[in-house]
């Protein structure tokens, strides 16, 4: 019981912020602070008109699906490797991928920021991308390593045997046992690169990502505005999670049904 409450206070804790960021988007005074003036869609309607928030979305956007096309393209060809390679060379790609996880966040933005800069880079979008690819990769090595972990080699040695090419044998057999995988994790490195600020602010250069936006706003005052602009991004990142979510059920439900019907006894 004293465990279930200390679970629930902690839940709590976490969940509080946000709910109080979504509860003032909603407040019809410019105060943030309570008491609870009224509900009023006045600042919803005033982002409709907002030419400069419009191009921080679309900016975030197409920053968004660019990274995840090239982590959906740089999975595919990392999973290649990784059945490829032996113990030593996956161990090489853990520890290249996995190290921006585990560096913070300014030590990355500092050292692309040096990259760019001694490389003659003009920072842009095509540079905003390149970052957020750093940080998104490490996301999908990780979910690949759990699902290549249980692929079955001799599907591709069987593959072959029946004179399948290897690209044809990864086109048909390897791509589409990982596609979910990949695809899943592409949607969490959509979701991770439309949320991302730190390093974006090393590397942006003018561009401005809708987190670029809200910070600047945030500077200069803190109205209801910005609580209804970090709802929406707020509610599109769930939305995001949840379709990963549920790419990610519809693969073990396949799998699943696969098992089963291996298991069932011919007629």
């Amino acid at each position: 019981m004293l465990l279930r409450i200390i679970v629930w206070a902690i839940l709590a804790f976490l969940l509080a912020p946000l709910l109080i960021i979504v509860l003032f988007s909603f407040h019809a005074s410019p105060s943030l602070s309570f008491p609870f003036a009224g509900f009023s869609l006045r600042w919803y309607e005033e982002l409709l008109g907002n030419a400069q928030l419009a191009s921080a979305v679309i900016k975030s956007l197409t920053v968004a699906l660019l990274t995840a096309l090239v982590t959906l393209l740089l999975g595919a060809t990392a999973s290649l490797a990784w059945l490829r390679f032996g113990r030593a060379g996956r161990g090489m790609i853990e520890a290249l991928t996995v190290t921006p996880i585990a560096l913070p966040g300014l030590f990355v933005g500092v050292s692309l920021l040096v990259l760019f800069a001694q490389s003659g880079t003009q920072l842009s979008t095509v540079t905003i991308v390149i970052a957020h690819v750093v940080i998104a990769i490490p996301i999908l090595i990780v979910a690949m390593k759990a699902r290549l972990a249980l692929f079955d080699p001799s599907l591709e040695e069987a593959s072959r045997d029946l004179g399948a090419s290897q690209i044809q044998t990864f086109a048909r057999v390897t791509l589409p046992l990982i596609a979910p995988t990949l695809i899943a994790s592409s949607i969490l490195a959509f979701a991770v690169s439309f949320d991302e600020f730190v390093v974006t602010s090393f590397v942006a250069g003018t561009e401005t990502t809708l987190p670029m936006y809200i910070w600047s706003m945030m500077r200069r005052t803190v109205t209801p505005l910005v609580n209804a602009i970090s709802t929406l991004a707020l509610f599109f990142s769930i939305a995001i999670l949840v379709a990963s979510w549920l790419i990610g059920q519809a693969r073990r439900r396949s799998a699943i049904a696969g098992r089963v019907e291996q298991l069932e006894p011919l007629p």
